[in-house]
Parts: C-alpha cells; sequence; structure tokens
C-alpha cells in the first residue's frame, strides 16, 4: 500500500513540474516575426494582450530577429527576447 501511494505522488509531483516546464515556453515569437513575452499584470508598451501572452503590434525588425542559421543561445537563466538575453523569471 504504501508504494502505491509514494507511486502516486511520484507521478503527481512529476505532472506538476512537467505543466510547469511548458507554460514557460508557452510565449515564443509568431511566425510572422512578432515578439511574444508572458503577461505578468499588464502588457509593456507596444503590446497587446493575447491569450497568456503580450503580443507585439509590430514584426521585429530584421537585425534583431535571430537567423536560423545561426541561433543564438543564452546563459542558464536568461531568455532571449527582440535578439537580447535578458534574465529570466
Amino acid at each position: 500500500m504504501a508504494r502505491i501511494i509514494a507511486a502516486t505522488l511520484f507521478f503527481l509531483a512529476a505532472l506538476g513540474i512537467a505543466q510547469v516546464a511548458l507554460a514557460a515556453g508557452a510565449c515564443r515569437p509568431t511566425r510572422d516575426g512578432k515578439d511574444r513575452i508572458e503577461l505578468t499584470g499588464g502588457c509593456p508598451s507596444g503590446y497587446y494582450v493575447r491569450g497568456a501572452c503580450c503580443e507585439s503590434f509590430n514584426a521585429i525588425s530584421p537585425q534583431a530577429q535571430p537567423n536560423a542559421s545561426s541561433a543564438k543561445t543564452c546563459p542558464a537563466g536568461t531568455v532571449l527576447k527582440l535578439g537580447v538575453c535578458v534574465a529570466g523569471q
């Protein structure tokens, strides 16, 4: 009985961690080049609410868009926004 309870608790903890991980990457730039960021209380200037994210009114400039052939990686604890690594939440 104790093994069943332990296995159930382990499964529920793993499921919760997976949901948090999936939600963290939900706000990705759109295919038409518009930036999307997490909605936290409200959207900054130049963005509007779209689902659970804030989406920019205009597409990101070509200079700020990462090139698909040379994908930029950011250090741990940071995320790529508008071509710049910024502190993650």
